[in-house]
């Protein structure tokens, strides 16, 4: 996967994962109970203009669904 800002097109691309003082985490619509299957979330983002893309779970989607 060719990895290239989708805004200014550069090439100085950088991994992380979405956090915030809660934790950030993809939850799918429509599971019942009290303890729900999530997955946390990573992005990349450019070092020129900062565009955060290409979010991707880093759980497998069939474990939240299973």
């Amino acid at each position: 996967m060719e990895n290239k800002c989708p805004c200014c097109g550069s090439e100085e691309i950088m991994t992380g994962s979405l956090e915030s003082a809660y934790g950030v985490a993809f939850i799918p619509d429509g599971q019942k109970g009290l303890v729900k299957k999530s997955s946390t979330v990573s992005a990349l983002a450019c070092r020129k203009c900062g565009a955060v893309f290409g979010f991707r779970l880093t759980d497998k989607p069939i474990k939240l669904t299973d």
